[in-house]
């Protein structure tokens, strides 16, 4: 009587795990579908794997094979007011089937996800900030920057992160190219921008961000501290070597001496 009533029990915990996977893959892939009809883009570039693309997948019942044979969830996984992560079912240049998360800013839908800016002073220095990262968990010091609000044009929000962050007020804004901060996770293509400080005020940071202090660093200290790794700095009167390792901030350097060399200005 032990045994049927153990074999019972787990044939249906077995059950109940079957349909609760199945139930949940057709919410996901319901969800996964709303979001196509909603936001078309996603799939603007559905790919071709017989030329080398990852191809997604888009009929129902071929994904749902994809999700059985991979036990993974095809669809949206996860959505909250910053972050919507989806799977999609897909098939591989090499014609094997699996699944492919990506993870995108709610705010990006619809617009612009974020924006970087390099605010230069009169002295050519270059406004930092000496930031505290929960992700990577360590101090790094970056540009400035931060999420486009809704409506918000791209350039307003430049001088907005600018003054919340660092205080400094910015104009002359110059577009120096488009960045993609992680090609292999998110779709986030960010801006980044030159601006020139024309005066400062207190900052208004906001409660989730952990910046110490601004720095104030000529080219030739970036590029150096570049070269090592990290930068020298006193944080509440500790010594410490903080990671200089901020892709924004290379990739604005780049873009400028590269227009600087096209079109003859002078340098920072």
């Amino acid at each position: 009587m032990q045994a049927l009533f153990s074999f019972t029990l787990t044939f249906i915990l077995t059950c109940h795990a079957l349909f609760t996977f199945v139930q949940a893959g057709e919410n996901s892939r319901r969800q996964y579908f709303e979001l196509l009809e909603n936001f078309p883009k996603l799939i603007e570039s559905q790919g071709n794997y017989a030329d080398g693309e990852i191809q997604i997948v888009l009929d129902a019942q071929e994904m749902a094979l994809i999700e059985e044979s991979t036990a993974r969830d095809v669809g949206v996984i996860v959505k909250d007011k910053y972050w919507l992560w989806i799977n999609d079912a897909c098939i591989f240049p090499n014609g094997k089937k699996g699944v492919y998360g990506r993870i995108l800013w709610v705010n990006s839908l619809e617009s612009c996800p974020g924006v970087a800016v390099m605010p230069v002073m009169s002295n050519g220095k270059i406004i930092l900030n000496c930031n505290y990262r929960h992700a990577t968990r360590s101090w790094e010091i970056e540009l400035p920057r931060g999420g486009i609000n809704f409506g918000e044009k791209v350039e307003a929000a430049a001088k907005r992160e600018t003054i919340e962050e660092t205080g400094m007020l910015v104009d002359d804004l110059l577009l120096l190219g488009k960045i993609p901060p992680d090609t292999g996770l998110t779709s986030a293509v960010v801006p980044i921008y030159m601006a020139k400080v024309i005066g400062d005020q207190p900052p208004q940071r906001e409660d989730s961000e952990a910046i110490e202090e601004i720095l104030c660093l000529t080219l030739s200290e970036i590029k150096q501290a570049f070269i090592q790794g990290y930068y020298e700095h006193k944080v509440r009167g500790i010594q410490k070597q903080i990671p200089f390792r901020d892709p924004f901030l290379a990739y604005a350097i780049l873009m400028y001496e590269l227009k600087t060399n096209i079109n003859g200005s002078k340098d920072l």
